[in-house]
């Protein structure tokens, strides 16, 4: 994520449930959830799903809207993958690998699921596989972002130009999807920006995703 922002002003939490994206061809399950879903019961529910440690982490953002993007993410991880495992989501254990990606230890099984979560705004998302590594990313459109810097460091040779070629309007929007999709290939080798400029890992599969209004994301698949 670029930089978090604040979310949109609240609607009714039955629509902002989280849902599966029912998009064709995704080879991975892709969750969305909005913070309106979060009225105080269900934060409450939430946060006797958290280890301790998860605890102390979420105690560590200081506006209300962080603490709520890392609860709804973790509490829908827990939640998701208890189910998919037939195991109670307080029971799950995580490390973090060096670039800060979680992933599930203490399970004497091999099929253990692959997971990736993002946020940003009023959004997280989750994607799922049972077998093979995937990575998410998500960015909330903000007028005036100066863009055009990030993607001269960042993005591949020829991008800054390509996307300078399109009408004005569309510029923005482009910078947006071309960052979701380098940042979840990175998510999904589990690297970091130091990565960047790497050739891509074979079988990387990349998918945009089709989210509410204001929002670009993608999906990556190895």
């Amino acid at each position: 994520m670029i930089d978090p922002s604040n979310p949109t002003a609240p609607s009714d939490p039955d629509q902002a449930a989280p849902r599966r994206l029912e998009h064709p061809g995704l080879p991975a399950t892709v969750w969305l959830a909005e913070l309106d879903w979060l009225t105080p019961q269900r934060r409450e529910e939430l946060l006797t799903l958290l280890s301790g440690e998860e605890q102390q982490r979420l105690q560590r953002w200081r506006l209300p809207a962080d603490q709520d993007r890392f609860l709804l993410g973790r509490g829908l991880l827990r939640l998701r993958l208890g189910q998919a495992l037939g195991l109670d989501p307080t029971r799950l254990c995580f490390r973090l690998g060096p670039q800060g990606k979680p992933a599930l230890v203490g399970l004497e099984r091999q099929d253990t699921p692959q997971f990736n979560l993002a946020h940003s705004g009023a959004l997280v998302l989750l994607a799922l596989h049972p077998e093979r590594p995937v990575g998410v990313d998500v960015e909330q459109h903000r007028p005036g972002l100066n863009w055009q810097p990030i993607a001269r460091r960042h993005l591949p040779s020829g991008t800054l130009e390509a996307l300078e070629a399109l009408p004005a309007e569309q510029q923005l929007d482009g910078f947006l999807q071309h960052w979701c999709r380098l940042e979840a290939g990175l998510k999904a080798t589990g690297l970091g920006l130091a990565a960047v400029g790497a050739p891509p890992p074979p079988g990387l599969e990349l998918h945009d995703l089709h989210l509410p209004e204001g929002y670009a994301g993608s999906l990556a698949v190895i």
